[in-house]
């Protein structure tokens, strides 16, 4: 390996640490030297099948000198302190999404990785997918005019599957429910495509309650340009996943996990682009995601979806949580 590449310990050993180590196989510049979970025999399987060094202990991690960076696929309500954790012992952090559950401890955690002068980064690579790429492209180029309104959904019916031991089953882990896990992601592209939200006025409930969470979320969105939008997510339903873009001149649709776009222009035209990915749609970007990672340390820029940017859209996903508890709208503004 190049000595330019950034070695990178893993932690949190799930379905999701394995998606995260085969796509750095594919990265330039980076590579997964150690890994940590508090299971010993999670551990060893996972060092055995990625041919990486298991590490016994948190602290063991932060001590490591052979260790540039860490990759967080850990529960939600740990990234906070982890972060700053990893920041004191100057590593770079990329941090799975929510970036944190509250505005307070994201605050905490980029002040850290600030006085550090370490990069931080929030995994949201559906932001990467073409469509979203492309749809991005054409609301800067002015291709579907002033936008108006913008509308999105992610949701798939999850709920049945969710184990009663899993942290993802935990009120406290998901809060406002698929939220947490899914719509957030569409939180990212519409603030990608339209800028910040203002306000956010919200109601979550449990409709089907096969678990503790709440299993239904509607939220009506104001930005700062002016737009309106829609976000919706559940964990009862076939597989729902689009972003929806409309304008005075066009209006867009990205779908089919951002492998289909479709513009339909003021004058009934009809365009449609069909994008080939190698691999899983969902988990392709990541390679995407994670180079910008790596390069973001070697050419010593800041990341894409750096931690202002996760800060902003864990500041959206509070205000859900906030105003449907609360019954009220609530401003960003608010939370900061």
């Amino acid at each position: 390996m190049s000595k330019q590449n950034i070695k990178t310990c893993i932690v949190g050993l799930g379905w999701w640490g394995d998606e995260l180590v085969n796509a750095s196989k594919n990265v330039d510049g980076l590579e997964i030297n150690t890994c940590f979970a508090r299971t010993e025999s999670t551990r060893s399987e996972f060092a055995k099948k990625h041919s990486c060094r298991p590490i016994e202990s948190w602290e063991g991690v932060l001590n490591d000198t052979e260790i540039d960076a860490i990759f967080l696929a850990t529960p939600h309500s740990t990234h906070a302190s982890m972060i700053v954790d990893a920041a004191n012992a100057k590593k770079h952090i990329l941090v799975e999404k929510p970036f944190v559950l509250n505005v307070a401890e994201g605050i905490t955690a980029l002040d850290a990785c600030s006085k550090a002068n370490v990069k931080l980064a929030v995994g949201h690579q559906r932001r990467f997918q073409p469509a979203h790429r492309k749809l991005k492209d054409w609301i800067q180029s002015g291709k579907l005019g002033t936008i108006v309104q913008a509308e999105a959904n992610f949701s798939y019916g999850f709920a049945s599957t969710l184990s009663p031991d899993s942290w993802r089953s935990n009120p406290d882990e998901s809060p406002a429910g698929a939220m947490t896990g899914l719509g957030i992601h569409q939180v990212d592209n519409l603030q990608y495509f339209l800028g910040p939200v203002k306000n956010v006025f919200s109601y979550s409930k449990s409709v089907k309650p096969d678990t503790d969470l709440e299993d239904v979320t509607v939220t009506l969105l104001e930005f700062e340009s002016g737009s309106f939008g829609y976000l919706g997510s559940n964990m009862l339903t076939p597989k729902v996943f689009y972003a929806r873009v409309y304008g005075t001149e066009g209006n867009a649709i990205a779908e089919n996990e951002g492998t289909r776009i479709t513009l339909w222009g003021k004058d009934n035209s009809e365009l449609v682009e069909e994008f080939e990915v190698s691999g899983d749609p969902v988990t392709a970007p990541l390679v995407a995601e994670i180079s910008d990672f790596a390069q973001s340390i070697i050419q010593d820029y800041t990341p894409e979806v750096d931690g202002v940017v996760g800060l902003r859209n864990s500041a959206v996903l509070e205000a859900i949580i906030l105003s449907s508890r609360e019954k009220r709208i609530v401003t960003i503004e608010e939370l900061y």
